[in-house]
């Protein structure tokens, strides 16, 4: 994953660093620049210098607020995009290629990273384990025990239905039969 972070400098100029990430570690890299005033558009131009461990680059481009990114061209270089929260941006192609074929692959590709990362988030799959648990707890003193749940349970209760895929839901119903079913009726 890149990381990208943006600080002000003296008027009219800012200071970027990130790190490109790859299979074999990271590199570091420097932007520094200055921007004109405001275009009519609300993006302002920039000229900016590109400093890695490789190389330096000078830039021109246009900063978006509303999108949060840097884009342009460099004198030796193609096309340039940066972004701050850049989750899927590495897959990006550069503008100038964005035929159908290549956003539908960019499209592919970063759907699948998506799921091949996600799941496999221990922070995830404690989450889901947690959300899984609580569901169960809730859903079986409401629905089969009768109990009233406070306010702020029922709450919780609902909450659980937009997070949960439907398949889940199922499960912990199947668990919560098999719960009832070891419970001896007098």
């Amino acid at each position: 994953m890149n990381k990208f972070t943006f600080n002000m400098g003296e008027e009219n100029t800012f200071i970027a660093t990130g790190a490109h990430h790859h299979p074999n570690g990271s590199d570091g890299y420097k932007i520094i620049g200055k921007w004109d005033p405001p275009l009519e558009d609300g993006r302002f131009r920039v000229k900016l210098t590109y400093t890695a461990s490789w190389e330096s680059i000078e830039m021109d481009g246009f900063f978006d607020p509303e999108e949060n990114s840097l884009k342009g061209s460099g004198s030796s270089t193609e096309e340039f995009v940066f972004k701050r929260k850049p989750d899927y941006v590495r897959f990006y192609p550069a503008p100038s290629t964005t035929g159908a074929r290549k956003r539908w692959e960019f499209a592919t590709t970063s759907v699948l990273e998506g799921v091949r990362r996600k799941p496999w988030s221990p922070t995830y799959a404690l989450k889901r384990f947690k959300d899984g648990k609580r569901f169960t707890e809730l859903s079986t003193r409401l629905n089969y025990y009768g109990r009233a749940l406070s306010e702020a349970e029922v709450a919780e209760f609902f909450a659980f239905y937009p997070i949960l895929y439907e398949a889940d839901v199922r499960f912990y119903a199947s668990l919560i039969r098999i719960d009832l079913n070891k419970i001896p009726i007098l």
